[in-house]
This record gives C-alpha cells, structure tokens and sequence, in this order.
C-alpha cells in the first residue's frame, strides 16, 4: 500500500469593513489574515504564505496492485507495465568457444558463429570429422563475391599462357616454372621468399615459426608451426619434413638433378632428426651461409610422410633385390599433397589446369578465390587480345604484343597499364637470363655397335674452341634490340646485374663472326668443300648441321634459335633448328644426349650467385651440371666448392674471378643477356608485387 496528500482547500475567509470617512466618501479597506484567524476556524488550518488563505492537508489513501516483470527494455521478455523487478531473458550465444560469444546471453538463441581456429581445433581433438570440418570451413573460407563487371566471377582467375604444362608436380625431381607455379601454392616450406617493405625479397617464416645455428655453423634447430595439416587431413609434424628432405636425396631428382641443392650441404639423411613433434634438426656437412635461402625453394617442401610412402613403388628381383624405386614420384605427380593453400583440382595435359581452395589451410583469413583456371593458348595475338577484351585476367604477353595492352613500352623501366583496356602493367625485378647451353658429349639415336646405347655423334661439340667461337657467332646486340625489344640486358657471366659478385665478371665475347672463323681454323675446323660440288657453300664438320632445339611457343627462343642459324651459316656452319613442347625438349637434355645446342632460361632458386654458377658450371660428380652439358672441369670445380663455403667477401670474389676466366676459355653456356621483367594482368586483379625467385602465392591475390 502506499498514501498520496492532497490539499483540499476548506475555506477562505475574507473580512471586509466598511468605514465612512470624515470628508464623507466610501472606502473599501481589506484585512490581511493572521494564523490567529486560521486558528479560530478549527485544528490544522494554516495559513498560507500570501496570508490570504487558510488550508488544510487531508490524507487520503488507495490501493495500488504489484505487477512483477523484466523492466530492462533490452531484455527478450521486458514488460512495460511492470513496477517490481523480475527475471529478465537475453537470447545470444551463450558458447565461450564461439567468435560471437555473449557472456549476457541466457539462452542460446541458435546465433553463434565459429571461426577457422575452432574448427581445425575441433577436427584436432576428434571431436568433428573431417568431411564435417571440411563443410564448415568452406561455408567459412570461401569467396562469396558471386559478380563482377565484365567478368564471370569475383572469385575465380583466369590466365592463358603458351604452355601450361607442369612437366613434374613432385617437388623433389621439378626444376622448372611450370611446375613451380603449382608446386609454390600446393606444397609449403620452413621458410620463403616474399616481398619486403622496399620490394626487395626478404626471407619470412611458413612451416618454421624460429630457427637457432650452432656455434659450429653445422646444426640448425628449428621449432615448427602447430596445429597445421595437409590437404588430406594428416597432421604435419616435424617427422613429415625429415622424410621429405630425405626422399630429395635418396630418390636423387632422376628427371632433374635439382637434388643438386640439397646435396651442396648433405649428402645422406643422417643430419636428419625429428627432435619431438614440432622441434627439428639439420646438421649439414659443410657450413654454408646460404643454407635457409636454399630450402626455401620448393626441395625444402613437405608432404606427408605416411601417404607418400604407402603410395611408394619398389620392385624386387626373385632374390628381393631392390630393382627400382620411385620414392612415390608418381603417385606426388598426379596428386600433389601439401599443406599451402590451394590442391590441385584437374589437369588435362596441353589444355587446362585447375586450382581450388585447400579448405585445411593454416594462415588466418578467408579465400579471395576459389578457383585458378590456367589455359594453354599457343598464339601470342590470341592471348594479348583476350587479355585485352577481358576474357582472362592474366596473359602471357611477350614484347611483340605490349602495345596492345599496356603503354610506355619503349622505356622498360617506365611500362604501365592501359586504362581504356582495362590493364595494370609495370616493371619487375629480375635475375632471370637467356642462356645457350651447349652439349660437350653429344650423340645420336643410332646404335651402330649394338652396345644398347646411343652412338656419339657431332663430337665436335666437345673441342672447347668450336664453343669459343659459337660464342662469337651469337649476335648479342641484335637480339637485345630485335627479339627482346630492348627488354633484356648485357650478361657477361652466369651472375646476373643486381646479385652479389657481378662486378667478378667481365665482358669476354661479342659478335664476331671474323673472330669465330680464326677460331674454328685455328683449330682444325675450315670451311671446306664437303660434297664435292663447287657450286655449293663451304661448310665446316664436313657439312654436318648443329642442332638447335626450342621450346614450341616460347617466340623468343624459336627467334634466338633462327637467328643463330642465318649466323653459323655466315661462318660455313650448317643448322637444323627444331620445336619441341616444353616436357618433350626437357626430356631430352635430361634424359638423352641427342642434342648438340638448346635455348633456355634460369630463374633464381635463391638469392645468392652460387645458386647460378654451380649448376651452370660444376660437373655433375659435384653435383652441378644441371643442364647434362656433361661439361667438366676439375680446377673450376675446386674453385667453386671453395667459393660456395668462403664467408670473406673479397676472398670469394677472387674465387669467381679466378672462375670466370678458367670457364671463358672452354664455356659450355653463351650468357645471351639478362631479361628486364615485367608484369601484366587485368586491372581488376589486385596482388603483391612478384619477387625473384618467388612465384604467384595465390591466396594473396584478390579480385576487385
């Protein structure tokens, strides 16, 4: 219950008295009340404060009912009419594991959401399956951008290139660019190149969290990322990365020789051991300061141990001789199994490739496309032209094209996109070169002593001085000017402008052609009458023709190899130049010596010059030789194992100084020149700059 006053007013009493004045007018005189006049009306009248009014305060009481209820109108359950405080209810995530968890919520109002984290923890503990965990973090991680302007999809690339190809998706036998645009964005390393603050590439940690060196230089001691997995759901533990470098040296890249950097620091898998799960330790049998740039390219992957070796195949002889073992090279070629963040989805050889999301992935965040599309179109027109009409969002585009598609093409350095066709265009880094690479022991597909091998043929190839002189055959400038439309530079050694040690390297050969036919007469080689018809050229080697092999839609290299044959015959040379696909011509130079002359390239594994003269010049006992040029030299190879291991700088300056001059006298590669890089993709498409040796890391790459 509770009482209200109301003040009741009960009278008002006025005295009035009417006096008559002496001059005889009526006034009209009022009385003020005094307390004494409220007093005499009756108890508890008072007077006001104008004293013209007597009142009286008369309490009067009612009932009024209690109504209980929520009075917080935030509340679910909140009742305006209530005057006493009851139960409120809040509906909201009431699970502390959710990313939206309401620690006010007091039911469960089916709202909560759920991060990668609480995911990939709960397919950790077992406590969610993996098709289950795969299904939530897809719905979680996948692009939902589902239009674009002018595009199919805001979620998916797009790119046509002369050749798709990956010859070899097993990181253990791959050395090519193919199939390291797969392998960088399946497979993932201890450590990697990216761009740093100034675009220089600076190494950065992936599968390594920290690594510690001894004092001896030889242990490095890594402490690895937890709760990774591969794509396949199996957790990656420090055992899977001990198997994987280990398969590098024991399967020995058959296809490839890449195993050759792996080997510069060890050469069996005894330094090799898992400390515990997620601690690991590689103790190297030479110190050698570059060792974390060389594992972090793609022979430093890891894949998981336990399906790659039940996926391995060994034959045996009927004495269990172990006849061969393919280390489970076949099963990683058609299905590579990392832990980055696309899987590869389809291939159809010379056709189409496919990436799609690895849903398992570690790194935080979202995908920005669920789909990598690249298409093999052979003609150069065709590409710049669905390029330039938006039908892809990447081209490769070589120099001959450029115009169409970007502007400033005459200045490399100054390159940049054409807004009215909608392109981004720019200047990149590079320490890739053009290279000639010349076979010193070659032969022929006959076998005319029935020995089961390939006759040698065109030995000639292995005089030091007829590669001296195809030296000065090569027409430098003009395939600076013409084939590379000014988009490449002088290389005057295997080290590029923009490594260390390029200034141990000087100019040895120019064109000319004079200086080549001293050479070859010099050394026993004229320019004779080879067919006893005088109405026909001389030719040197009795006519036979030098063979000079490309790769089938790379324009420059089937224009280099063109050039060099209207050269070698100016000098009484005979050519046949010949077109191979891409996995056919590599096939060749690794797997035969039925070759005499290729036109290729290097892109860098890691940002030091061992990395280009080793493979380039040290003979294959060594480890090098990574061409099969079959090129030896047993001072250079002296010269470049001490080079690899020698921390003083102007010491090993001198080593490669020393090198160079030994290698010009009997050089086994033409230093054609070195390409000035550039980029080219649909504006739409939004990604960080490209680093050598770094290839695209897709999951960086958005489309706006």
């Amino acid at each position: 219950m509770k009482t209200k006053a109301n003040a009741l007013l009960l009278c008002i009493l006025m005295i009035a008295s009417t006096l008559a004045g002496c001059a005889g007018d009526d006034v009209e005189v009022i009385k003020t009340l005094e307390q004494a006049d409220c007093d005499a009306i009756g108890e508890g009248y008072t007077l006001d404060s104008d004293h013209n009014v007597c009142v009286k305060e008369v309490t009067v009481t009612e009932t009024v009912t209690d109504i209980v209820g929520c009075m917080d109108a935030a509340a679910d359950n909140y009742n305006s009419a209530a005057n006493v405080a009851g139960d409120c209810v809040f509906g909201g995530c009431d699970d502390s594991e959710a990313s939206n968890y309401d620690a006010g919520a007091t039911y469960n109002d089916g709202s909560c959401t759920y991060d990668q984290a609480y995911y990939l923890g709960k397919y950790a503990s077992g406590d969610m399956s993996l098709a289950v965990t795969l299904e939530h973090l897809e719905d979680l991680r996948m692009c939902k951008e589902d239009s674009l302007s002018g595009v199919a999809s805001a979620c998916e690339i797009v790119a046509v290139s002369a050749d798709i190809d990956p010859p070899m998706m097993d990181p253990a036998d791959a050395y090519d660019t193919s199939s390291g645009a797969i392998i960088e964005n399946v497979y993932d390393t201890l450590y990697r190149y990216e761009p740093g603050p100034s675009g220089s590439p600076v190494l950065v940690p992936r599968l390594a969290t920290d690594y510690s060196i001894s004092d001896d230089g030889l242990t490095y001691t890594f402490t690895l990322r937890e709760g990774v997995f591969f794509s396949n759901g199996e957790t990656f533990t420090a055992e899977d990365v001990v198997y994987s470098w280990c398969r590098v040296i024991e399967y020995g890249s058959p296809d490839s020789g890449v195993n050759w950097i792996m080997l510069e620091t060890m050469s069996t898998c005894d330094g090799l051991v898992a400390v515990d799960d997620y601690t690991f330790q590689a103790t190297l049998e030479t110190a050698y300061s570059a060792f974390i740039p060389t594992i972090a390219f793609w022979i430093g992957a890891v894949t998981d141990a336990g399906t790659c070796e039940a996926n391995r195949v060994i034959t045996h002889d009927e004495n269990g001789t172990v006849l061969t073992d393919d280390h489970c090279n076949a099963f990683l070629h058609s299905s590579p199994l990392g832990t980055n963040a696309y899987v590869l989805s389809s291939y159809t050889e010379e056709s189409e490739i496919v990436l799609e999301p690895n849903w398992l992935y570690w790194e935080e965040g979202n995908f920005n496309l669920n789909k990598i599309t690249r298409s093999e179109v052979a003609e150069e027109a065709t590409r710049a032209l669905m390029l330039k009409d938006g039908e892809v969002d990447f081209g490769s585009i070589p120099t001959t094209q450029l115009s169409e598609v970007c502007l400033n093409i005459d200045t490399p350095t100054a390159i940049s996109g054409n807004p009215d066709v909608g392109t981004d265009c720019g200047p990149e880094n590079s320490l890739t070169v053009a290279l000639g690479i010349m076979n010193t022991n070659p032969t022929c597909e006959t076998d005319a002593d029935g020995d089961g091998n390939d006759d040698a043929c065109n030995q000639f190839m292995a005089d030091g001085e007829v590669r001296k002189a195809l030296s000065y055959i090569y027409d430098y400038d003009t395939a600076i000017s013409d084939i590379y439309d000014g988009f490449a530079i002088p290389l005057h050694g295997p080290i590029p402008l923009g490594m260390p040690f390029v200034e141990t390297q000087h100019a040895t050969f120019s064109f000319d052609l004079t200086a080549a036919a001293e050479t070859l007469d010099a050394a026993g080689y004229p320019c004779e009458d080879h067919d006893s018809d005088a109405s026909t050229d001389c030719r040197r080697f009795g006519g036979t023709a030098i063979r000079l092999f490309y790769n089938d839609g790379n324009v420059a290299r089937e224009a280099n190899a063109n050039l060099m044959a209207q050269t070698l015959e100016s000098v009484g040379i005979a050519a046949q130049v010949t077109g191979e696909a891409w996995g056919s011509m590599l096939n060749r130079m690794f797997g035969t010596a039925n070759w005499d002359f290729m036109f290729l390239g290097w892109a860098p594994d890691y940002n030091d010059p061992d990395n280009y003269w080793f493979p380039f010049v040290a003979s294959a006992a060594e480890h090098g030789d990574v061409y099969n040029t079959q090129y030896a030299n047993a001072d250079i190879d002296a010269l470049l194992l001490a080079a690899k291991t020698e921390t003083d700088y102007d010491a090993r300056a001198a080593l490669y100084e020393e090198a160079h001059d030994l290698f010009m006298e009997e050089p086994s590669l033409i230093f054609m020149a070195q390409y000035l890089s550039y980029h080219v993709h649909s504006d739409r498409v939004s990604m960080p700059s490209e680093v050598p040796p770094a290839t695209i890391p897709w999951f960086n790459v958005d489309k706006t």
